[in-house]
């Protein structure tokens, strides 16, 4: 066996290569500082929270904002955008729970249980995605602080000195709340010809499902509707007149009378079922053939 020492001449001649990895940076890059959220904008989520009872104590109204504040502390936000979606989610998920106990008071109908359990569904879908998307936002890079400067200042003192939103319009004494047309009512039996073709034509549309016809700004909502004693109430058609007559059209006007039973003589037709104009124009024609009847006799072809 050879003791003589190992050869290092070949492991010496063998050099390290150079690491092209830059040196890592001296500088820590930024971490997630503490967000301090606006009082204002906790005063707005603890507004949006279910309302506990007047005669509660104080404590329940604590619990609630208590809550609130531990669901936001959980979630964490550490800049602006994660604190607006973080305050989205705990109100809507508030909203949420609040629509469900109405949904399943005693006292509420069929109709307004399944819209609170809409409303809930809605406000579960919009605490599902701000949840998501705050973690999204989470997982991004912080960047480096912003120094704004004198900005805030001199933007909050533009804003103050801006006007503020104008007064509404006042009605008698009363705040007008929205711009809603109002709504009235007009009795078929008393429209002129012209108003008659309207509301034909809004029928029309309607049942067609076509866009109403156009109003004027401030122009009211126009109902048309029969009154609850008009004539058209009265009226019930008669079987005899969807059967098939053979010779009808060689009958006289008399015959045809007798055989659908009318028992009006007439000139025009019952004047309940006319509108105003004809039935002035109507009144007018009677009172002319009786001043004609009257000077020349009664016409031959007039029915007793």
């Amino acid at each position: 066996m050879s003791t003589s020492p190992p050869d290092h001449s070949q492991s010496l001649n063998h050099t390290t290569p150079p690491n092209d990895t830059p040196p890592p940076s001296p500088t820590t890059p930024p971490t997630r500082q503490l967000y301090p959220i606006p009082t204002r904008a906790l005063r707005a989520m603890a507004f949006t929270l279910p309302r506990p009872a007047d005669d509660e104590p104080a404590t329940a109204w604590h619990e609630e904002v208590q809550a609130a504040l531990d669901t936001l502390a959980a979630l964490d936000p550490r800049n602006p955008i994660e604190a607006i979606l973080a305050i989205q989610m705990i109100a809507a998920n508030a909203g949420a729970i609040d629509a469900c106990r109405l949904a399943f008071e005693p006292g509420a109908s069929e109709a307004q249980a399944h819209r609170h359990r809409a409303s809930a569904n809605a406000l579960t879908r919009t605490a599902t995605t701000a949840l998501r998307l705050l973690k999204q936002q989470q997982k991004l890079p912080v960047g480096p602080p912003r120094d704004w400067g004198d900005t805030v200042a001199d933007l909050g003192e533009a804003w103050r000195q801006a006007p503020a939103r104008p007064v509404e319009l006042t009605r008698g004494g009363k705040t007008v709340a929205d711009d809603t047309p109002e709504t009235i009512v007009r009795w078929i039996d008393e429209l002129t010809d012209e108003e008659v073709q309207i509301a034909i034509e809004q029928e029309r549309r309607e049942k067609a499902g076509e866009p109403p016809l156009p109003r004027k700004p401030g122009q009211p909502i126009v109902l048309y509707r029969y009154k609850p004693t008009d004539y058209i109430h009265k009226f019930s058609p008669d079987p005899k007149n969807w059967q098939k007559y053979p010779g009808f059209e060689n009958m006289t006007m008399a015959e045809r009378r007798a055989m659908f039973g009318y028992t009006y003589t007439g000139p025009n037709g019952p004047p309940e079922a006319l509108t105003p104009a004809s039935r002035d124009e109507m009144l007018k024609q009677i009172e002319s053939e009786k001043l004609l009847d009257a000077e020349y006799g009664p016409r031959l072809d007039r029915t007793p």
